[in-house]
């Protein structure tokens, strides 16, 4: 097997093999992203069956599931677990990924990349005007939420308990832990 350098660019980043393993690129810096868990990939579809269900019903625009590329610049590509473009921003959307910021970004928080979603991501996302970032902490069975108010992605709770994550880009979504967090219990060990 071929060892390489991870991408530093889009162009390196888009001559990979399709079989090549999943990176991200953050400020010129390739990571390489580890295939999620169990109990990530149940979160991850009961939030994708959510909000694509919400977003279809009322025509919104699209819903999208990594690995799908996010293209910032040539220096930053990511591949959120989950991501919302709206119908009037369809014109970001191409073959290879969204070309331009997301309107609505979720992340799943895993221990290998925990400091990329909280500093790294959240960073990159203001910068590029994401409008709602999400990041779902399995072990805690909570979401931080990040909404762009008075500037970007400046408004920040935490979601605990029995309640509910409004979003504020989707208005009128609501999601309750219980449904985020459904079946992970089915997943044991390593």
């Amino acid at each position: 097997m071929e060892v390489r350098e991870p991408p530093a660019n889009y162009g390196e980043y888009r001559d990979l093999p399709d079989d090549a393993p999943r990176y991200e690129i953050i400020e010129g810096v390739g990571y390489l992203t580890p295939s999620p868990g169990g109990r990530h990939q149940i979160v991850s579809a009961n939030l994708q069956f959510h909000l694509h269900r919400f977003v279809r019903t009322n025509r919104l625009g699209r819903v999208f599931d990594a690995p799908f590329d996010v293209v910032f610049s040539e220096r930053d590509v990511v591949q959120p677990d989950l991501l919302f473009v709206p119908s009037e921003r369809r014109r970001i959307i191409r073959e290879r990924g969204v070309f331009g910021p997301p309107d609505l970004v979720v992340e799943i928080v895993s221990p290998t990349n925990a400091q990329r979603d909280f500093q790294d991501k959240l960073k990159l996302y203001r910068c590029y005007g994401v409008r709602e970032y999400w990041i779902v902490d399995i072990e805690n069975r909570s979401v931080g939420l990040w909404v762009s108010g008075e500037g970007p992605l400046d408004t920040y709770r935490t979601v605990t308990g029995d309640n509910f994550v409004d979003s504020a880009v989707l208005a009128g979504f609501s999601i309750s832990l219980a449904e985020i967090f459904d079946g992970m219990e089915e997943v044991t060990g390593d």
